[in-house]
């Protein structure tokens, strides 16, 4: 609950930002609202109610005065929606090499309210289509809203410390209508020989049958940020990262590509380090837990995915070579839900498990957003 001191100011507009980027204009005499108390805080609803709260103690404007209104000189901005969900305008970045600013969307928009405007970045080619009020790279298809809004709404902070997150630059035919996309890897690329040199480490590498790249943008994105986190957290510039393997039955394969890995089925094969998720840095570890149990016409669920098995037998397994941030690590416990801490406080925790810190084999993840799945091995 909340209670307001509604105070006059200065006749002006008060400008309220509403979600969706919709901006309501009221040309009456301002009043200060004051929250003096909040048990708690319901952004959109607060707003609203402040802002009907204040209308009541507003004079009514005669069609004379509203015709009066002079608004030919508002100046008006650009902004896109940010991934970190804020609000960035239009402009120059040396950085990122955009070729277009606000003011030239604005022209444009002017010269052509239902028309467009091209611009590029140093990776991409970008069109801004007016009439439906979108952005769209031309190289992924990718979209994003945009707004046009007056310049008196520069109270509110459109600055974001994150910025956007870089699509990997190898991903090809990115469709992000999509969940997920496997590409299969040509066996004469560096990415292929990169992925089955570190499986042919402990196993036979012609044992291959195929290897698939994983495209997944919102896993991306959330390994991404939590990345970030734990180097901002840590204050350090790198964050300690390896490629391990997962070895899983072929059945829970779409699951773990849309959804990422869950360490709440990894009871079916122990728990010994800890209740999370387990990788192995050798690919023979890992092949001991690719399994092909596919049976008739059953129906379950696994990663809160519907799944139907398949009446046929497979003849190759599946193994999933992940990409970790396994960070600071301690030899787990059966009993661990999450790293234990490091000086006995709530806050300062180590990253994950292993079998032995003097020499790891087996990692134990208890934050799904610490893994990216990277390739999927389908191997006999």
């Amino acid at each position: 609950m909340a209670s307001w001191l509604i105070e006059p100011i200065s006749p002006t507009f008060i400008d309220c930002l509403f979600p969706g980027g919709q901006l309501v204009h009221s040309p009456f005499v301002a009043y200060k609202c004051i929250i003096t108390s909040i048990h708690y805080f319901r952004g959109y609803s607060i707003l609203k109610e402040m802002f009907h709260k204040a209308e009541e103690f507003l004079p009514k404007m005669t069609d004379s005065e509203v015709d009066e209104m002079d608004t030919s000189d508002t100046q008006w901005g650009w902004f896109y929606l940010a991934e970190c969900g804020k609000w960035h305008m239009f402009q120059p970045d040396t950085n990122s090499q955009c070729s277009v600013s606000s003011e030239d969307i604005e022209k444009s928009f002017k010269a052509n309210p239902c028309g467009s405007i091209s611009f590029t970045t140093s990776k991409f080619s970008y069109r801004i289509d007016f009439a439906e009020m979108k952005q769209m790279n031309l190289t992924t298809g990718r979209q994003r809203l945009i707004k046009r809004a007056p310049f008196s709404i520069s109270a509110f902070s459109y600055i974001c410390e994150n910025e956007a997150i870089p699509m990997p630059p190898h991903w090809e035919n990115v469709n992000t209508e999509l969940p997920y996309q496997l590409i299969p890897l040509h066996t004469q690329t560096h990415e292929y020989n990169e992925v089955a040199s570190l499986f042919g480490k402990t196993m036979d590498r012609n044992r291959i049958k195929r290897i698939q790249r994983i495209q997944n943008l919102d896993l991306w994105e959330f390994f991404c940020r939590k990345k970030a986190q734990l180097k901002k957290k840590r204050g350090v510039p790198q964050i300690n990262e390896q490629m391990l393997f997962h070895g899983t039955s072929s059945e829970f394969v779409e699951a773990i590509c849309i959804h990422n890995f869950d360490w709440r089925i990894n009871g079916i094969h122990g728990a010994l380090f800890g209740k999370g998720t387990y990788f192995a840095r050798d690919a023979a570890y890992s092949s001991r837990f690719c399994k092909d149990d596919v049976k008739h016409g059953n129906t379950f669920q696994i990663h809160g995915v519907s799944l139907q098995q398949r009446p046929l037998f497979r003849t190759h397994k599946s193994m999933f070579l992940a990409r970790v941030l396994i960070g600071d690590y301690i030899n787990g416990d059966s009993k661990y839900m999450r790293p234990p801490s490091k000086d006995g406080s709530y806050v300062n925790l180590y990253d994950s498990c292993v079998d032995d810190t003097w020499n790891p084999r087996v990692f134990v993840v208890f934050d799904a957003n610490q893994i990216y799945p990277e390739y999927l091995i389908d191997f006999h």
